[in-house]
């Protein structure tokens, strides 16, 4: 193992760091590679070279993290999260905002409510959600995408985030 991590690990490395444009993430995407290698090695078949396979890996790993970071991305559109203390009338808006939001996506059919609930908050990927909900994954891809649309075309929670509490 020792010799994969000297001979890959800076290739790796700085393949990660192009996908994900930060050094401490690109670090811990590489370490992932490594470790899902060492777990699952007995699943290299050599139909490739190593390198390729790793590769492929680190381009899953990415992937994963890429997404993940556009879902955070979402919520603080959403949750606008402040470094400084708010005033007590800013913290009431804020959960009143979050309150507002709340109910509109409980107002959602239960399809796409339980999409929203397990992508945005609960993090999983839609092919677990497509697991969980015996569906198919382009399925749950079109729940996610109509509830957003929904939720966009709300005029009350337009008025909240997009123009400002």
């Amino acid at each position: 193992m020792e010799e994969i991590v000297e001979q890959y690990g800076e290739y790796l490395y700085h393949f990660s760091y192009l996908y994900v444009k930060d050094r401490q993430i690109a670090e811990e995407i590489t370490q992932d590679v490594l470790m899902k290698f060492l777990l699952h090695k007995e699943n290299f078949r050599s139909e490739a070279s190593l390198k390729t396979y790793l590769t492929r890996i680190a381009i899953n790993c990415c992937h994963d993290e890429l997404r993940k970071q556009k879902r955070k991305a979402l919520l603080t559109k959403l949750i606008p999260i402040r470094k400084n203390v708010p005033s007590s009338e800013q913290a009431y808006l804020e959960i009143e905002a979050f309150t507002t939001l709340k109910q509109h996506i409980f107002a959602l059919p239960v399809h796409y409510r339980e999409v929203i609930i397990l992508f945005y908050y609960e993090e999983f990927e839609v092919s677990e959600i497509a697991d969980l909900l015996m569906v198919s994954q382009n399925t749950v891809r079109t729940r996610i995408r109509r509830a957003r649309e929904l939720l966009k075309n709300d005029q009350e929670l337009e008025a909240l985030f997009y123009e400002g509490i």
